[in-house]
């Protein structure tokens, strides 16, 4: 009987080993200063209150940041105590408790997020075999679609000769080229006029009073030019003529008259 309490009592000790250690290394492994990334308050604790209920995400995120995960467990304590004030039990017997199955307390917690780190290790080697060196006179590639059965066409449109219309003021188009545009999904590339700034941008394709596409964008230089790069599916819009305006913070407008069309333009003809 001694021999047996002896053997239990040593193999407590050697998993409260494991799970202290567990915890330090996930408190302080993955510092996060700027808390980039990082979930909201509410969600952490929504987390601690139902893990059934919350989105993986914020579980393998945990398993990546020291500052969440210190937050969550801060959050999963007042949780266990708010429920042992609902169920009538002591201070007392709350403490016992704990010091009585310290391992119950964390097992799930840590077992779910070593879960979480191997998953997202796997994932990571499964998705970046081998990742290629980075290149920074290299072209961006297109923007990959979130939906991978829906395929979206590189398509530019040039704005850099487009006069700017401020605020309220009245557009002068008629006297612009339409330029068509295939009614597809598109990975849209817009070429903004020289010393447009790197700022956030607004989009719309509208016609009349009712727009039919609305988009923000960050605006970013590359080789001299202020690109945007967009993901814009045409698809439901019905052909016909359209104004495709670009309008800054600032309330600086680029107005470019197109033409939505359900043919693809033909092989070498000049995109705008």
């Amino acid at each position: 009987m001694r021999m047996r309490i002896k053997h239990r009592g040593g193999l407590e000790q050697d998993s409260k080993e494991l799970l202290d250690f567990a915890r330090s290394y996930l408190s302080d492994a993955f510092p996060n200063p700027d808390r980039q990334g990082c979930p909201a308050d509410a969600a952490l604790r929504s987390l601690a209150v139902n893990p059934s209920a919350s989105e993986a995400a914020i579980t393998e995120h945990l398993a990546s940041c020291s500052p969440c995960f210190r937050r969550y467990s801060e959050l999963l304590t007042v949780v266990k105590l708010e429920r042992a004030a609902q169920e009538g039990l002591s201070w007392k017997r709350l403490f016992g408790w704990s010091r009585t199955h310290p391992l119950l307390v964390g097992a799930v917690l840590v077992c779910a997020l070593i879960i979480a780190i191997g998953a997202s290790v796997l994932f990571l080697r499964l998705r970046l075999p081998n990742a290629p060196p980075v290149d920074a006179h290299r072209v961006p590639k297109p923007v990959q679609p979130v939906n991978p059965e829906v395929a979206y066409l590189p398509f530019s449109l040039d704005l850099s000769n487009l006069s700017p219309v401020r605020g309220s003021d009245t557009p002068t188009t008629g006297s612009q080229r339409r330029v068509r545009v295939p009614r597809s999904p598109l990975d849209l590339t817009l070429t903004l006029p020289l010393a447009s700034e790197e700022r956030s941008y607004d989009v719309k394709l509208s016609a009349g009073s009712h727009a039919f596409l609305s988009k923000s964008a960050q605006a970013h230089l590359h080789n001299g030019r202020t690109l945007i790069r967009i993901e814009a599916d045409f698809t439901q819009v019905p052909a016909g003529n359209y104004n495709l305006e670009v309008e800054s913070s600032t309330g600086v407008r680029l107005i470019q008259p197109v033409l939505i069309d359900a043919e693809l333009p033909k092989t070498g003809e000049p995109k705008r």
